[in-house]
């Protein structure tokens, strides 16, 4: 199936097959033979398949469960507002409906009936139908609508992983290289953090764009915008920190450039906390008490002041024959009694199946590449820094690590 993505990957679509739902959708409603007559009919025959009905509806709940995450975080950056309960809660209410499947065959039923629950659909795909092939496409878009759905949950999953090797891989450093190198540019020279890290540094050229739909960084002398991969809320403190200097350094990895993109909270210092991190053990690790495979190993460095979290779970990611964990290494110092983080970055670590096996039990153990996503420098941010009632440093370690619990953890043992 992975060839058939491929090929619809490299295929050319006219200006009158182009709409706004994708490139998957796109080839649907243009009836290509990459769809019609290879997609769907190896959907057909896969039907049957336990492995096939397993890894489709695993693919489907993972949409779900980043669909009701998505809202989540989208609700708790307007709760205060008046209409904000009253705007979210059909979407909570439909995500949760969607949630309630839990078998193929409801999945199934469920899709079978969605464009009579929901005919607003079908009204949506057979005008983009109808502007490709002068014509009314009903029969076509109800006939197929099963396989179309089941193959788009694969496709969008398998963009997902090809994306995530590309980005370990920084293709799109090159990508970066290259525009600046058409406005005169050497971002190698230039930029330390892009010649040492492929990443591109802030500054008074770049602006962050922090939208619902996509995190950006725009250079006014490209034009263009490079797509970095940091949560919605955490950017939203980091521009925030930025402007107020307390982040005096800053630099980001980028996924993706385009020409165009989809369509400041209240800071607060709470009562000071006493964090006595210089005295802390060199090794920590918390267990989930539901599973204890889910660790969160924090290393600390008293020499060089520095603390690293590091995360490995029992549902670890596997991305071609390498797996990968995620880091957040933080460095520190006292002034006046008081600790304050001096630099700050988020990375992937790579490992080999052996090398992760090893560092399961080992802290020792270090991955073979490491590519990271941010990078922040020359700063003076407080560990007792609140931003809406929570530690600004647990707000980093949340937005990446899965175990909330373990973290929360951790940090009730250093009041």
């Amino acid at each position: 199936m992975n060839d058939i993505f491929e090929e619809l990957n490299g295929l050319p679509l006219e200006d009158g097959e182009l709409t706004t739902f994708g490139k998957f959708c796109d080839a649907f409603l243009g009836k290509r033979p990459v769809i019609t007559e290879k997609l769907f009919p190896l959907i057909e025959t896969s039907l049957t398949s336990e492995s096939f009905q397993s890894t489709v509806m695993r693919v489907y709940m993972d949409e779900c469960i980043s669909e009701k995450l998505t809202i989540m975080q989208e609700f708790d950056l307007r709760r205060d507002h008046p209409n904000a309960a009253r705007f979210y809660a059909p979407q909570f209410d439909l995500v949760e409906k969607k949630l309630s499947i839990k078998t193929f065959q409801e999945l199934i039923d469920s899709l079978g009936n969605h464009l009579n629950e929901y005919p607003g659909s079908l009204e949506i795909l057979n005008n983009s139908y109808k502007s490709i092939h002068k014509l009314d496409g009903f029969e076509y878009i109800r006939k197929n609508y099963i396989n179309y759905s089941i193959g788009r949950l694969l496709y969008y999953r398998y963009q997902s992983i090809k994306g995530r090797i590309e980005m370990l891989n920084m293709k799109y450093s090159e990508v970066v290289k290259s525009e600046y190198e058409k406005i005169g540019i050497d971002i190698t020279k230039v930029d330390p953090q892009f010649s040492k890290y492929k990443l591109i540094s802030l500054n008074e050229n770049i602006q962050i764009f922090n939208n619902k739909e996509s995190q950006t960084i725009r250079d006014s002398r490209i034009g263009k915008y490079f797509w970095i991969k940091v949560p919605r809320a955490l950017l939203a403190k980091i521009e925030l920190l930025v402007k107020q200097e307390i982040i005096s350094e800053i630099a980001f990895r980028v996924d993706y450039v385009s020409d165009l993109i989809p369509a400041m909270e209240e800071m607060e210092f709470g009562s000071p906390l006493r964090l006595k991190i210089s005295s802390l053990p060199e090794l920590s690790k918390f267990y989930s008490t539901e599973n204890y495979d889910d660790n969160l190993w924090i290393q600390h460095d008293p020499n060089k002041r520095s603390l690293t979290f590091e995360e490995l779970v029992e549902d670890f990611e596997v991305t071609g024959d390498e797996i990968v964990t995620q880091v957040i290494h933080i460095e520190y110092i006292l002034k006046d009694e008081n600790f304050f983080i001096t630099h700050l970055d988020h990375e992937f670590i790579i490992y080999t199946m052996d090398q992760y096996q090893e560092r399961m039990n080992n802290a020792g153990i270090k991955g073979y590449k490491k590519v990271k996503t941010f990078k922040i420098d020359g700063s003076m941010i407080p560990f007792n820094l609140k931003l809406d009632n929570d530690l600004f440093l647990i707000q980093v370690l949340d937005s990446y690590f899965k175990n909330n619990d373990l973290i929360q953890e951790y940090f009730a043992g250093l009041n």
